[in-house]
């Protein structure tokens, strides 16, 4: 059983190490529900940076950055953002300007979903009637602009294949011996 319960718990750390998690959870226990007048507007000016990534300018209304405020008592209609790529949060920004560097954080080529969420000063997003509050935008990330963990050649699945060979190995050496 004990053999079992240690070849599971390496597969776990295996799996949850090597397969990034791509959820939009917050770490927030609370949301501030706001009206559609109270929210925040903005829109996305997406201009594609000649050394790579993107240079991203969030024109907002209705909002007050106070990058200063973070992490203390919310007030309404101020606080900062949390920027997502293809669903995983990748950063926080405090003012309407920052630069999408696709090297760091895109895991694969092509459109991606780039969303911006409004928080208030206590981290806890603005919601409209349970949906998140922020503009929208799809950024194509060329093929050469991947973190290159992600590219092709990558040795990740080798390496798999080769821990797999590894564990297998192990076990049958712990069985045999066990006769």
């Amino acid at each position: 059983m004990k053999l079992i319960t240690t070849f599971t718990a390496g597969w776990i750390l295996t799996f949850t190490s090597i397969i990034p998690i791509h959820a939009q959870a917050n770490s927030a226990t609370f949301v501030h529900e706001i009206t559609q007048e109270a929210a925040p507007k903005a829109t996305l000016e997406i201009q594609k940076d000649p050394t790579g990534g993107f240079n991203v300018h969030v024109v907002t209304t209705n909002f007050l950055w106070r990058p200063e405020m973070a992490s203390m008592q919310y007030v309404a209609g101020e606080g900062h953002a949390h920027v997502y790529l293809d669903g995983r949060k990748i950063m926080r920004i405090y003012n309407e300007w920052f630069h999408l560097n696709t090297f760091q954080f895109s895991t694969k080529p092509g459109e991606q979903l780039l969303s911006i969420e409004f928080v208030g000063n206590d981290h806890a997003p603005y919601r409209i009637q349970g949906g998140p509050v922020g503009p929208e935008a799809v950024v194509d990330v060329p093929r050469d602009e991947i973190q290159p963990a992600f590219r092709e050649n990558n040795l990740a699945f080798p390496g798999l294949i080769f821990l797999l060979v590894l564990a297998a190995g192990g076990l049958l050496f712990r069985l045999r011996r066990g006769k």
